[in-house]
């Protein structure tokens, strides 16, 4: 990110209201402020998944630092992650209602 870009990003932060989402360029990544607490300006990286442009999930993994990042990271590719979730579909999944004759 060059110097112009990141002042661009504060400004935005800055005129933003509280729990607004500031878009990216990079889909499904947003900016958003909350509210100061004890006088201290926090800011998160909201991930939000999507699908073909579509926001899939209302709600995204919001990120303050590269440690919460590199966590989620390892996780997100811990093949047991991957195999649980296959596990959790399969039994738990949205599944094909049949169709009854009658």
């Amino acid at each position: 990110m060059n110097d112009e870009q990141k002042r661009n990003l504060v400004k935005a932060i800055e005129e933003s209201g509280e729990w607004e989402r500031i878009e990216t360029n990079v889909e499904g990544v947003y900016v958003v402020k909350p509210p100061e607490n004890n006088y201290k300006q926090i800011v998160f990286v909201e991930l939000i998944p999507t699908s073909n442009g579509q926001i899939i999930k209302k709600k995204g993994l919001y990120l303050k630092n590269i440690e919460e990042l590199e966590s989620f990271k390892k996780m997100i590719n811990n093949p047991k992650t991957k195999e649980l979730i296959e596990v959790i579909s399969e039994f738990y999944g949205i599944k094909k209602i049949p169709k009854i004759e009658i």
